[in-house]
């Protein structure tokens, strides 16, 4: 019997560059979708109030949740902000020849909330749309 023959399923795709890939990429999403399950917890909301703070559907703040699809990593931000926490990212080398990343030192602060549309925007946008008439003739 040889050292192959012992080779689970990981192992083996662990020995090819996709495979290897493919599990990274299959880890990440699952420290994903725990991280986003705690901060759940840990925020009192329940689905339908993030559904809310996020402007989307309690089925797809469920869908996300389940790991269903492929979240895109602002969603993933956008998530965890609303449930009150502040994303980070970091790398860490697999072998002692490859450098270790900087991690970034610059924090960004957080910026009180602005509205997107100036007050006075707002106003010539109401008027404007009040000059519109629709009539049932």
């Amino acid at each position: 019997m040889t050292n192959q023959d012992n080779l689970t399923l990981i192992d083996e795709e662990q020995a090819t560059d996709a495979g290897a890939q493919g599990l990274a990429a299959a880890d990440l999403a699952g420290q994903v979708m725990r991280l986003l399950h705690q901060a759940l917890e840990a925020s009192g909301l329940d689905q339908k109030a993030l559904a809310e703070k996020l402007g989307v559907t309690q089925g797809r703040v469920s869908q996300v949740l389940n790991g269903d699809g492929n979240m895109k990593v602002a969603a993933v931000a956008r998530y965890l902000r609303a449930l009150g926490y502040e994303t980070r990212i970091s790398a860490t080398p697999l072998t002692p020849d490859r450098p270790a990343l900087p991690r970034g030192t610059r924090s960004r602060p957080i910026r009180e909330a602005r509205p997107a549309v100036s007050e006075s925007r707002y106003t010539a946008r109401l008027q404007k749309r009040s000059r519109v008439r629709v009539s049932n003739d």
